[in-house]
């Protein structure tokens, strides 16, 4: 059934579309790099380019994480309107991965409006200890957000602010070009 589910995820067209671009984010950033869908109260991962392995758990294609406790799952959160994402914010138990997670609604809601303010998110080993992920939103050609990309790295190698300067704007590259080409 895995098996099944994974090659159903990776012949879509938005996996097949994004790897390239993501590929290209991966090769210039050397990290890993990923981009994900809001599938309920999770992520589900569509398209991976790992350079190395920085979790202790195998991402792999088809992969679900909370939303709550991840880049990704910050940025698409953020782009939910407020109905859905307060409905969201009632069903789900935010649960602490590391004793970084954010486990209260309120600090979730305002992190989020933070969010959609800046057009990413960067968390500092919230789902597990050594790992910092940035992500931004990957918009198609009428602007909705449809995914969300992201680089991880280990957090001793390079500082939040580094991962701003160095990762962000490639990012936001590497998401433009992908929104270019999907149709609305």
């Amino acid at each position: 059934m895995l098996t099944l589910g994974q090659a159903f995820l990776s012949s879509t067209p938005l996996a097949v579309l994004a790897q390239p671009y993501l590929d290209q984010v991966s090769d210039t950033l050397r990290e890993s790099c990923s981009v994900a869908v809001l599938d309920g109260d999770d992520i589900v991962y569509i398209c991976r380019s790992a350079e190395t392995r920085i979790m202790s758990i195998n991402l792999l294609v088809g992969t679900r994480l909370p939303a709550y406790c991840t880049s990704m799952g910050q940025v698409l959160l953020a782009q939910l309107a407020p109905a859905a994402l307060e409905a969201y914010l009632e069903r789900v138990r935010l649960v602490a991965r590391t004793d970084r997670t954010v486990t209260s609604a309120t600090r979730l809601r305002k992190l989020l409006k933070g969010v959609r303010e800046s057009g990413h998110a960067l968390l500092d080993q919230e789902l597990e200890v050594g790992l910092r992920s940035i992500a931004v939103p990957v918009r198609d050609a009428r602007g909705s957000v449809v995914a969300a990309m992201n680089v991880s790295t280990h957090a001793a190698r390079m500082s939040l602010d580094e991962m701003r300067e160095r990762f962000l704007p490639a990012l936001n590259e590497g998401a433009r070009r992908l929104g270019a080409v999907l149709v609305a």
